[in-house]
Parts: structure tokens; sequence; C-alpha cells
């Protein structure tokens, strides 16, 4: 498994908010409707020791935002900030933050949270692949969907996704397959009109 540490750090303006300086301080009103000034999407991110983030304020805003707050930044760092301090995380998740979002250097951080998971996702290794199952399985219409199956992905939201349609393939091949049911509906009504 992998050690990883999320923070989240919530600032008094909208962190992903570039272009205009007063909506991206304004947090008046009530903005709980996702209207909020700023990227709305996962972010991805290679200048960064976190991957992918999102402000969760504006991703979420039904459980994250909060009138007269702004941006909920969410990052996950991978295992090499595992062994620093939570201040240090934050302190550095923060630097990371307004080098990806320069505007955001003119806003505050007013609260933090880290936590650190020493076992959340599985390490890849080589050689690994064999042991996971594939989707079709021996049974008849028996499959396996989720992201420890055999498919492109690590295990992750995105894997889950790729073993899905990965069933869905499966099934509709089957279904249109010699044995599937469009062939039974076939045999079944030759069947029915060689009876009669």
């Amino acid at each position: 498994t992998v050690p990883i540490a999320t923070v989240q750090l919530r600032f008094d303006g909208w962190v992903t908010e570039m272009q205009d300086d007063v909506a991206m301080m304004d947090v008046s009103g009530d903005k709980s409707d996702g209207k909020a000034p700023g990227i709305d999407n996962l972010l991805y991110s290679a200048d960064a020791e976190f991957s992918c983030f999102a402000d969760l304020a504006l991703t979420s805003p039904g459980e994250y935002y909060k009138e007269g707050e702004g941006s909920l930044i969410q990052a996950v760092f991978d295992e090499r900030a595992f062994g620093r301090s939570e201040e240090q995380i934050v302190k550095d998740a923060i630097d990371q933050v307004n080098a990806l979002f320069p505007s955001s250097k003119k806003l505050k951080c007013t609260w933090s949270s880290v936590v650190k998971l020493g076992q959340s996702l599985y390490r890849e290794k080589p050689g690994q692949d064999k042991f996971r199952p594939k989707q079709a399985t021996p049974i008849e219409n028996f499959f396996l969907a989720g992201s420890y199956t055999y498919q492109d992905y690590l295990d992750s939201m995105e894997g889950a996704t790729r073993s899905g349609l990965m069933v869905a393939d499966e099934i509709i091949a089957r279904a249109d397959g010699p044995n599937g049911l469009a062939a039974k509906a076939r045999a079944n009504a030759a069947a029915t009109e060689a009876s009669a």
C-alpha cells in the first residue's frame, strides 16, 4: 500500500479565479448554488506534489460551501509528504497552490486540516496484473467490476469506471454472441413455431 496525506485548505477568497481580482475576493452573499467564481472541476497538475485537487466549495457546494468563506481546496500528497509535520504539509500545499494560481497569493488561508493514511492505495509492482481477475467469469451471467479487476488503470475511480465499461462490453458481446440472448430468442421462436 501507499501512504498518503490529504490536506484541506480554506481561504478567504476564490483560489482558482484568475481573471477578476474583485470576484476572487468577493465572498459576500449566498453562493451555495455553485455560482462562486473559479474552476468547478477536478484539477490535475504535473507541477505540484499533489497530482489531483479540487475546490470542494465549487465542486460540491451542498456539502462544502460556507457562506462568507471562500475556496476549500483539497489535495492528496503522496508518500513523499507522509513523514513531514502537518504544519509543513500545510505550508507546502499553500506554496504549491500559490505557484499554480499566482493571484491566490493575495488570499489568506483561514483553516486547514491534514489527514494521514498509512495504507491508502495499493502499490503497483511489475508482474502483479496476472493476479487481477478479468471481468468475465466462467459462470454464466456473472461478471466482476471494480478497480481491482484487470484493466488499464490503477486502483482508482478511473479504474473502477473503466472496469464497469468493460463489463458492459462483455454483457453486450454475450447477448449478441452465438449463445446470447438474441440467439436463444430465435431458437425459442423456431421451437414454438415447429410445435405449432
